[in-house]
């Protein structure tokens, strides 16, 4: 009796544990399908097709490099996740991955379009680094150009380049807003090709062929076929810096505002006939010679491959690939441009113009016509946003400056070193005296400190500058505070120069330079009394500045400066810092700066015209 029920106990168990692991089953059997799917086999099969029977590469309709590696990535995972979903949700969520993937692996076509390089700064199309040993040897390049717009953004509009300062080496091809264009070659120096291929050469509006030929030691710049200019310097490669399409690798606000297509680099020197003869023959990439070949008539993006497979090119900065090659149409905002200029015909109401205190003096109403006028030459002639909403924002800033230019009595101008608006006082025209001269003027210097040297006056030939010191030590401190008078007389740059520590901070103090052309020496005088002089000197030459600069010209000072003299004279050193009224013999310019005279103004003699770039007066 005891077995039988001792069999129907365990019995009984074997039946529970047999039914526990029945619906376990039929619950994981319920987690793993089967699944429906007739839909994503249908899309599997479409991307297998697309992949199997479609042609990359970079001509116009074909799929762009990478596209079926892509939609391959895709068609695994969808695969993968069949075999490990866990509901019909799931399959559902690959199914529309991969539909997407597909739609976009259709879109991702190759289209007929060309670069438009903008003229933003730090724009242009980089070339990958393994061409430089190519370039370190004899070559040639070609390009085809559609210039948008002449005008220059920087120095100069480089149409390509390789080039760097310390050293000066590389070379390029450049062209300027009047359509000049030259090839320069830096060899520890820079030579270029000057005005061979004058205004006009380059034009705006139309598909030009510009090519440059280099042996090593010369070169050859073509247009259009036709040899328009020549150098002799050897290049040196420029090993720091890339090449580029559109700018400078060195300067880039030297940016052109161009499409650009038909980027060509022969491994030797083209002949004439062979530029003029194939300048728009279609290449394939494989003819003989030809290292390099980029078409640019498709979009590829950013990163893409030359047609031989062994160079790049990198999209950098602001470029737009334009669909079927139509130039760009330029639309321009003028509102705000607009907005500034009638706020200065209203406040042109307002200003009473006049010698007392409180007036606004003499000269502001022509200076607000002269703010109105370049206004609306912008809106005339400008091509980019960038150059109507800076003269926006800078006719703004000068009515704001003028309405705190009052007449007042003042101590000289104040220049700001630390504000990068503050140039300087500009005057013109520009003089240099080529007999006995003498420049004379009161300077307070506000610090010394920051910078290596600060100018005082500058002419482009000769001038005065004060020594500072960048880091605070006890021997950058003793060794500032001279100066020197640098002229270029011929002989290189020659001039007085004074021991440190003549120059004092926070004090009104006077210098002079005067020279006697007689006995061939300049003086340089602190205070009245001579600090440096320098023999078997003579007049600097003759200036190609357009003006003179107090407080500025290659370096910016620091502190106030008036009461400036210059005379064709060489005064004595008990004359110096004389009064004056302006009238008398010799004295060739003459600016006191002792009261508020707004931002443009005439001297004393009537002259020179003084005008404040970014300075104050003090008051």
């Amino acid at each position: 009796m005891k077995s039988n029920i001792y069999r129907s106990a365990l019995l009984s168990g074997i039946l529970s544990l047999l039914l526990m692991f029945s619906v376990a089953s039929c619950k994981d059997d319920d987690s793993s399908g089967p699944w429906d799917t007739q839909s994503i086999d249908v899309l599997l099969a479409e991307a297998e097709n697309l992949i199997a029977n479609s042609e990359e590469g970079i001509n116009p309709g074909d799929y762009k490099p990478g596209s079926k590696a892509e939609l391959q990535e895709v068609v695994t995972w969808v695969n993968w996740k069949l075999f490990n979903s866990d509901s019909q949700d799931e399959v559902a969520d690959a199914a529309n991955k991969l539909s997407i993937y597909i739609d976009k692996f259709k879109a991702n076509t190759v289209a007929l379009a060309i670069p438009w390089i903008k003229q933003t700064p730090d724009t242009y199309i980089q070339i990958s680094d393994n061409i430089k040993p190519v370039l370190n040897d004899a070559w040639t390049i070609e390009i085809e150009c559609y210039i948008v717009d002449l005008n220059q953004r920087g120095y100069s509009n480089n149409l390509f380049s390789c080039e760097q300062s310390g050293p000066d080496s590389g070379f390029g091809v450049r062209y300027f807003g009047d359509g000049k264009i030259q090839v320069v070659v830096g060899n520890n120096n820079w030579i270029d090709t000057g005005d061979k291929a004058g205004p006009g050469t380059m034009k705006a509006g139309e598909w030009m062929h510009v090519a440059m030929t280099n042996d090593g030691s010369s070169q050859v710049l073509y247009i259009n076929g036709v040899e328009v200019a020549t150098n002799s310097n050897t290049h040196l490669l420029a090993v720091d810096k890339p090449f580029v399409i559109g700018n400078s690798p060195m300067w880039t606000d030297r940016v052109c505002n161009t499409m650009v297509r038909d980027l060509r680099l022969w491994n030797s020197v083209r002949t004439s006939q062979q530029i003029a003869d194939n300048k728009d023959a279609a290449m394939k990439g494989d003819e003989e010679g030809l290292e390099m070949f980029f078409p640019l008539e498709a979009d590829l993006g950013e990163n893409f491959s030359d047609v031989t497979g062994k160079y790049t090119a990198k999209l950098n900065g602001d470029i737009e690939w334009l669909l079927d090659g139509t130039p760009p149409e330029i639309i321009l905002d003028y509102a705000a441009l607009n907005t500034a200029i009638a706020s200065i015909e209203t406040f042109k109401g307002e200003v009473v113009e006049g010698i007392n205190d409180g007036d606004y003096p003499v000269g502001t109403l022509a200076y607000l016509d002269e703010l109105i006028a370049d206004g609306k030459d912008v809106v005339a002639n400008a091509n980019r946003q960038d150059q109507v909403d800076e003269r926006a924002e800078s006719l703004l800033t000068k009515v704001e400056t003028v309405k705190k230019m009052l007449v007042a009595d003042a101590t000289g101008v104040f220049i700001d070193r630390e504000d990068p608006n503050a140039v300087g006082l500009r005057i013109t025209p520009n003089y240099t005296p080529q007999g006995d001269y003498t420049v004379e003027f009161d300077v307070k210097v506000k610090s010394l400190f920051g910078y290596g040297t600060g100018e005082f006056f500058n002419n482009g030939e000769y001038g005065i500058w004060i020594y500072g010191y960048k880091e605070l030590t006890e021997e950058n401190v003793l060794g500032s505070g001279g100066l020197w008078n640098f002229t270029n007389a011929g002989d290189g740059w020659q001039g007085p120069k004074t021991d440190p520590l003549v120059m004092k901070t926070e004090e009104w103090q006077h210098v002079a330079i005067v020279h006697d052309n007689t006995e061939s020496t300049t003086t340089l005088y602190v205070d009245g009394v001579e600090k440096a002089i320098q023999t078997d000197i003579g007049a600097p030459n003759v200036s190609g500045w357009g003006e003179m600069w107090l407080g500025n010209g290659w370096g910016k000072m620091d502190g106030s400066i008036k009461d400036f003299r210059l005379w064709d004279v060489a005064r004595a050193a008990s004359d110096l810092n004389a009064d004056i009224d302006g009238s008398e013999a010799g004295l060739n310019v003459y600016f006191p700066l002792d009261k508020v005279a707004g931002v443009k103004f005439n001297d004393v003699t009537g002259n020179y015209q003084g005008e404040m770039r970014g300075i104050v007066w003090n008051k």
